[in-house]
């Protein structure tokens, strides 16, 4: 029997990704046992607003830490959280099957966005939400939020905000999707870079690893991923930064869309662009995202954009 380590955050929904993914690992190979260790990170410690944090990575770097130290021989992230650089001695395994990539509304009395009174008040730390909020309600109001997914909605239910924005990925992966009265298209509402999501981490000397971890490996997620995140990357976005990428497969085209915006106004530049593209073909796909960033970056808008 072959045993491993996993790091883990001990929220609710972190414990929950890693339990599906370890779950469906050792379906695929019976003589595995996986241990799971609990890591605390600065982003569980922190009460900074999350758009206002000093240090990349808040959710990362503690997981990472423990992997280079040999304390644990594999990690699991929620994608859309990983700093986009890649991280020295550090490989992706695998990008498991995306969940559902859009971001879902909550809100007392279940009202839609474009029906709540004027004044009322939104939880996000998002700058991406916050910007398309002020785009379409700048009549509402916009404040910071912290805490787990329950914590938020509880906030919502006891009247602290009149609605908060939370990943459909997340929602669905702890059974609670049953709050959300609106869901927004990727269309409409571009989602973060990788949203639904996981990136499974390990050594980069770690082969024999790597390969059982990449059993579960989805080449059409890890595709259309690579295109979303190089857009970070050619940006330099950090988590400052009001940006969505979403890219999406329709027979055998790639199709990606970013929306680079003005946290405090709204204001905001969309670019599209799309490309014939293979299920093996992530280095051209990382350079659709490049493009795209370029584009962005020479709008005047750019000028106005909170990178850090």
């Amino acid at each position: 029997m072959t045993k491993l380590r996993v790091g883990t955050r001990g929220s609710l929904l972190a414990l929950t990704q890693t339990r599906l993914f370890t779950s469906l690992l050792c379906l695929k190979h019976p003589d595995l046992q996986i241990d799971e260790v609990l890591i605390q990170t600065q982003g569980d410690i922190s009460t900074e607003p999350l758009n206002q944090a000093k240090t990349p990575g808040l959710f990362v770097s503690a997981l990472r830490d423990a992997l280079l130290s040999h304390e644990v021989d594999f990690i699991v992230h929620s994608l859309k959280d990983l700093p986009a650089q890649p991280f020295p001695g550090i490989d992706t395994a695998c990008i498991p099957l995306r969940e559902d990539s859009r971001d879902g509304f909550v809100s007392r009395g279940n009202i839609p966005l474009m029906q709540l009174p004027a004044g009322a008040v939104i939880g996000t730390s998002s700058p991406r939400r916050t910007a398309r909020i002020r785009q379409l309600r700048p009549d509402l109001t916009v404040m910071s939020i912290r805490g787990n997914i329950d914590t938020r909605i509880a906030k919502v239910e006891r009247g602290e905000f009149d609605a908060t924005l939370l990943a459909m990925a997340g929602l669905k992966r702890i059974g609670r999707a049953d709050v959300v009265c609106e869901i927004f298209d990727n269309t409409d509402f571009i989602p973060a870079a990788g949203q639904g999501a996981l990136s499974i981490e390990c050594r980069s000397e770690d082969s024999e690893i790597r390969e059982l971890l990449a059993v579960l490996n989805d080449e059409e997620t890890r595709l259309l991923v690579t295109a979303e995140r190089h857009v970070l990357v050619g940006l330099d976005a950090g988590c400052a930064t009001a940006i969505g990428a979403w890219a999406s497969l329709d027979q055998g085209t790639l199709t990606l869309r970013a929306e680079l915006s003005v946290e405090s106004t709204g204001e905001s530049q969309r670019v599209e662009l799309s490309a014939e593209l293979g299920l093996d073909e992530c280095l051209r796909a990382s350079e659709l995202g490049l493009e795209i960033a370029s584009r962005l970056k020479a709008s005047p808008i750019a000028e106005r954009v909170a990178w850090k």
